[in-house]
């Protein structure tokens, strides 16, 4: 019998082995690396800017739903409730930036690759990309602190002199899936525990 490490716990157990020692200690190696893996994977938190773009569209939305007036002052959920404040708590960022800072969490991309969850910059103002209502003719739908009479709100814009498509650094289509980043278990090699020693 061969006694390996428990790659969490630290105990000692033994493995049963059916075939040659080399190749069980290859078997073994494979298992443990695996499992040291997977264990990173969900033991490492996501970075704070992390967020999918559903997510992002989805908190905007609640904002417009909710009509919350436009205000440089006033704050609601730890935002400025003015444009840039609103795409500050849509990109979850944690503080309100202004329509000038806000770039300095984004890259900058070509317009005609906006997609859900982006951001139009246009001087003095921003808002978070919907979709294209007409591509051609550079309309798109706009979540967005519009005024101080209409507040939030979700209507078609037309892009504007000046435009700059943002994208936030970090921002995915779907969560990751850490699933996919492991073997499966078929591909795994089988070891059978026999008995476990603890110091």
């Amino acid at each position: 019998m061969q006694r390996v490490l428990h790659p969490q716990e630290g105990h000692r157990v033994k493995l049963g082995q059916n075939r040659s020692s080399t190749a069980a200690s290859g078997r073994i190696a494979t298992v443990l690396a695996a499992a040291a893996l997977f264990s990173l994977l969900l033991s490492t938190p996501a970075p704070a800017h992390a967020i999918t773009r559903d997510e992002v569209i989805a908190r905007a939305s609640n904002w417009v739903n909710l009509r919350l007036h436009y205000s440089r002052r006033a704050h609601f959920g730890g935002y400025r409730r003015d444009c840039s404040g609103m795409v500050s708590m849509a990109w979850g960022l944690g503080r309100s930036y202004t329509s000038r800072t806000i770039a300095s969490r984004a890259v900058r991309i070509p317009i005609g690759s906006l997609q859900p969850g982006d951001a139009v910059r246009t001087p003095g103002h921003v808002a978070i990309f919907a979709r294209w209502a007409n591509r051609r003719t550079g309309m798109y739908v706009a979540l967005e602190q519009s005024g101080r009479k209409a507040g939030a709100v979700r209507r078609v814009r037309r892009l504007g002199r000046g435009a700059m498509a943002l994208r936030l650094r970090g921002i995915t289509d779907a969560p990751a899936a850490v699933a996919a980043l492991v073997p499966a278990p078929a591909a795994m090699p089988t070891i059978t525990v026999a008995a476990v020693s603890l110091p």
